[in-house]
């Protein structure tokens, strides 16, 4: 059993995983909440879905770029779990999980989270066979500098607030916005990549502490949300 823990931005994402099944998820705003919210919607998702801190494996979290308060929070959640269990955790970059629930589509695709003071942090996807890849590293900007650097035709998905909407707007159909249920950063897509890729790690012959994880910032550093 695996439990996804998201708290990157403004908007929060928890989920559990056994592998196969995606148990339970809950996606809420918690603006500048995260140290109040977070451990009380663990909590009451576990005890929804019948579990219990005993029965989980493994441990997966957002390791940013995103609120310096929000990613911190996620990470120090996710490891105390991960060191008093004794178990294996899987970072993932905020922009990843954000593509993981994207179909697939030949054209390049912009995935974006909310920075602050009025920025972006974005990055470029391609579709590879493997999926979607980032080809460039997180930038922030704003939505006027963000323009200037889309390679249309495109699809844009993410944190996109009214300024961002009305910015977009001016490209016309060179940009494909998708609705607003594909614009959610979903725990249980956080789950779906920690799961591929502990797959891959060998299995050791007993427990091990698991190793810190470091959180990541845009170039310029990412002001609160």
């Amino acid at each position: 059993m695996l439990l996804a823990i998201d708290s990157a931005t403004f908007r929060a994402s928890i989920a559990v995983h056994d592998g196969g099944t995606l148990r339970g998820e809950c996606t809420w705003e918690a603006a500048n909440a995260h140290t109040v919210t977070l451990a009380t919607h663990v909590a009451e998702l576990l005890r929804q879905t019948g579990i219990g801190v005993a029965d989980l494996k493994s441990i997966a979290v957002c390791i940013g770029p995103g609120s310096y308060t929000g990613v911190r929070i996620g990470i120090a959640m996710a490891q105390g779990l991960a060191l008093s269990q004794q178990l294996p955790i899987v970072g993932v970059p905020t922009l990843d999980i954000l593509a993981e629930g994207q179909p697939p589509d030949d054209g390049p695709l912009y995935a974006i989270f909310a920075a602050g003071r009025r920025r972006i942090g974005y990055a470029q996807y391609q579709f590879q066979e493997s999926g979607w890849q980032a080809v460039t590293e997180v930038a922030l900007a704003s939505w006027e500098e963000f323009l200037a650097q889309i390679e249309t035709p495109a699809r844009v998905v993410g944190e996109i607030d009214a300024l961002g909407r009305k910015a977009l707007e001016t490209l016309g159909t060179a940009l494909t916005v998708p609705p607003a249920a594909w614009q959610l950063r979903r725990a249980g897509f956080l789950a779906e990549i920690a799961w591929r890729q502990l797959r891959k790690r060998p299995r050791p012959g007993q427990a091990q502490a698991p190793k810190p994880l470091t959180p990541l910032y845009a170039s310029g550093g990412a002001a609160p949300c």
